[in-house]
């Protein structure tokens, strides 16, 4: 049984645009205008917008069976009952083909009359492009329920780079422990910039906004251009959301580079200062230095990006702070 495209729709999580199209089904994370804006900023910031970070297919479903076809995305990942993770990689080298199947009912799985099935999309590279989804004749699809919905908005931490699976960076994490319909709008190289903001056709319960680490080099160096940046877009989040909970995270720990020199303390009073002006919104101001340790093997880079015990920490510790202000 081949899905529908409404079927495929009603079974996504974490897109904000689902459109068909010559070479498949295209999931956006992002609106036209917010991409527009990424790209009048950068090429590269453009591309990593249309990168499908955070998108999934959620459903139950009392098939024996999943299948699907991609014709773009380097790497996906497939959840059985969020326990089982599987990736995914093209089948033909040199491309982004990809044809995979599996037998629900293998040794491997818990035999069971139906099951949660996840397929996580690639947070990086290529955008992942579905060609179909196919599950058993006369079998049922549903979609899953949730808790809650969050919207993350944030930089390559959010996107979650260098987590090793996508679905174990710390906001798939934090949206797995709260079972929430979350979007997951992580950019890398992002930062706070007032002309990519739009408010999306998605109705969080719970913002979460992480910039500031690359507004350092961006703003070259001087804490009241940035201020002026955060102070701008957080403004922008008050009169879009002034009825949700928003947290909004400073940097996290960080070096200069790999070397691992220290930031300068003038990059320390700017994290003081966007915590300040986000309290001063009525938002919940979360300590970036209070999530991760600061022990470079906690960092695959050994300098800026979490690594998955990194990321661990991460949710672990924003879970707290999250379930404190709920």
């Amino acid at each position: 049984m081949r899905l529908t495209l409404d079927q495929i729709k009603s079974i996504t999580v974490g897109a904000v645009a689902v459109e068909q199209r010559d070479d498949g089904i295209h999931f956006m994370k992002c609106t036209e205008g917010q991409t527009a804006a990424w790209y009048k900023m950068s090429g590269i910031l453009g591309d990593r917008s249309l990168s499908t970070t955070g998108i999934r297919l959620d459903f139950i479903t009392n098939s024996k069976s999943f299948s699907f076809g991609s014709s773009s995305g380097a790497k996906y990942e497939l959840l059985i009952d969020s326990q089982q993770r599987f990736v995914i990689v093209p089948t033909e080298a040199g491309t982004h083909k990809i044809d995979y199947s599996v037998n629900l009912t293998n040794a491997r799985f818990e035999q069971k009359d139906e099951y949660r099935v996840t397929l996580v999309f690639p947070s990086h590279g290529s955008p992942g492009v579905i060609t179909h989804v196919e599950l058993d004749d006369c079998s049922y699809v549903k979609p899953c329920e949730y808790s809650t919905k969050m919207l993350f908005i944030g930089d390559s931490i959010t996107q979650g780079h260098n987590s090793g699976y996508d679905s174990l960076s710390y906001a798939y994490r934090v949206s797995a422990h709260f079972n929430a319909n979350s979007v997951i709008n992580g950019i890398g190289g992002a930062y706070f910039e007032e002309t990519t903001f739009e408010k999306i056709d998605f109705d969080p319960d719970i913002v979460i906004v992480a910039y500031g680490t690359n507004d350092w080099g961006r703003c070259g160096n001087d804490p009241e251009k940035i201020l002026a940046h955060a102070c701008g877009y957080m403004d922008l989040i008050k009169d879009a959301y002034f009825d949700k909970r928003v947290f909004v995270i400073s940097p996290i720990w960080r070096c200069v580079d790999a070397t691992g020199e220290s930031m300068p303390a003038l990059f320390d009073e700017c994290r003081r200062r966007i915590e300040s002006e986000a309290r001063a919104r009525g938002f919940f101001a979360v300590d970036g230095l209070s999530l991760v340790p600061p022990v470079r093997e906690f960092f695959a880079d050994r300098h800026l990006h979490p690594n998955a015990i990194g990321f661990s920490f991460y949710a672990e510790n924003l879970i707290k702070a999250i379930e404190e202000n709920l």
